[in-house]
């Protein structure tokens, strides 16, 4: 989780390359990962908001969209993870934390 210094948009935060290990999803994991995410982030940082960017197509949109995340946007096709399998990448927000 990062912090911009730059004033204009230091109040919000961005969480980068957060995932579980496939074999231990369906645990609470997750869930439990990222609610201490928000905890930190509203405790500790002192931060308003929460960006991330997930990989559309998988699930995710449910998955964060139960925890309080909204999507926002996307960039369709903007992941390759090989010849002729492109993903959007989902755009989404946290707020109030």
């Amino acid at each position: 989780m990062r912090r911009d210094p730059w004033t204009l948009i230091s109040h919000w935060g961005t969480l980068h390359h957060v995932q579980t290990r496939t074999t231990v999803r369906g645990q609470g994991i997750g869930n439990a990962l990222m609610n201490e995410a928000r905890r930190i982030a509203r405790d500790e940082m002192d931060l308003e908001q929460l960006h991330l960017a997930a990989r559309g197509g998988i699930g995710l949109e449910t998955f964060y969209g139960r925890l309080g995340w909204k999507e926002t946007g996307r960039w369709p096709g903007a992941l390759r993870l090989a010849d002729g399998k492109d993903h959007d990448e989902v755009l989404m927000l946290l707020t109030p934390l």
